[in-house]
Formats: structure tokens, C-alpha cells, sequence
């Protein structure tokens, strides 16, 4: 059994190792003195609708609890 364990080690140690060997340097550092524009999406569009989407989705799952709750007749 302490074979097994040494050899495994040894393969767990060689498998990292090569791990490292195959790892990317780092990205090179960007020459832009500014940081670059924002998208232009808008944030807040169509929030009125995500509202009642939100509230119907909140009803629906208090019901659905309540009627699993309930004890019948």
C-alpha cells in the first residue's frame, strides 16, 4: 500500500507541474491612458413590465405554497 500512495503522489505532483508548464503569461498591460466608453444599453427599459412579471410570479408561488397547506374536508 505505501507504493501505491507514493506513486500516487508523485502523479498528482507531475500532473500540476505540467499544469504550470502549459499556463499563459500575463496579459500584457494596456496602452489606452482613458478607460473605454460604457456601452450604450439602457438600464432602466421595460421595468414596468419586469414589475408586474415580478408581482404575478410572487402571487403565483403564495398560492401554490397555500394550496399544498391546506387540509381538506
Amino acid at each position: 500500500m505505501k507504493i501505491f500512495a507514493n506513486h500516487f503522489f508523485v502523479l498528482i505532483v507531475y500532473l500540476l507541474g505540467i499544469s504550470i508548464a502549459f499556463a499563459k503569461p500575463n496579459p500584457p498591460v494596456p496602452t489606452y491612458k482613458s478607460p473605454p466608453a460604457p456601452p450604450g444599453l439602457p438600464i432602466d427599459e421595460n421595468l414596468f413590465v419586469l414589475l408586474i412579471i415580478a408581482i404575478l410570479l410572487g402571487i403565483y408561488i403564495i398560492f401554490r405554497r397555500q394550496s399544498k397547506t391546506k387540509v381538506p374536508i
